[in-house]
């Protein structure tokens, strides 16, 4: 896990300096967690926050600036405005670097157009893993390399290569991915409709 810098100001409760601090650039949250007395309510600039979840993604380890003095903290929470899309909260959660967390790491398919050119069709069950790990140990994402799979092929949870000091939380006999014959799909999508009609008649 990488580690970026931030710098936040403590900020008043309420709605109303909420509002105020939106209209300045800035996004409201908390910090709270490992030996922590009291949550701290602070923000951050809206745009640099935005600006390093682009570049590094979710799982970047935060030094989260406040007053002077810098928080190991990870991104536990994001609340977004369903109707704009924009970050309206965040929860900043302090963590110890000698203790390990539970996070959530996207998956990165690779190989998926070797297996098309072969006329298999992949079908995904899974996106990302919960692992746990020392935090400067979570990966940004995990890479699967799906070439060597054939048609009929299953890969499960337990099939994939993590980095050393990783361990895997999700059940390892969970699928991951699973290659599909054209005509398998085909049959499928067939039933499915077969049976979307039936219940519309019912």
């Amino acid at each position: 896990m990488q580690s970026v810098s931030i710098e936040a100001i403590k900020r008043d409760t309420g709605k109303n300096a909420a509002r105020r601090l939106k209209k300045q650039g800035y996004i409201p949250g908390i910090l709270y967690g490992k030996d922590m007395t009291e949550n701290i309510p602070l923000a951050v600039e809206y745009n640099k926050f935005q600006r390093l979840l682009q570049q590094h993604g979710r799982n970047v380890l935060f030094n989260v600036i406040v007053d002077g003095s810098t928080h190991n903290a990870v991104v536990k929470e994001i609340q977004e405005d369903t109707l704009k899309g924009k970050i309206i909260h965040i929860d900043f959660q302090r963590v110890s670097m000698h203790e390990e967390i539970e996070a959530t790491v996207p998956l990165k398919f690779e190989g998926i157009g070797l297996i098309e050119s072969k006329g298999g069709i992949v079908q995904h069950q899974l996106w990302e893993l919960t692992v746990e790990s020392l935090p400067d140990k979570i990966p940004q994402e995990i890479v699967v390399d799906l070439s060597k799979l054939e048609i009929g092929d299953t890969l499960f949870v337990k099939d994939i290569q993590v980095p050393e000091g990783v361990k895997v939380i999700d059940d390892p006999d969970e699928i991951v991915v699973s290659v599909l014959a054209p005509r398998e799909s085909e049959e499928e999508e067939a039933e499915e409709a077969a049976e979307t009609e039936k219940e519309g008649e019912q």
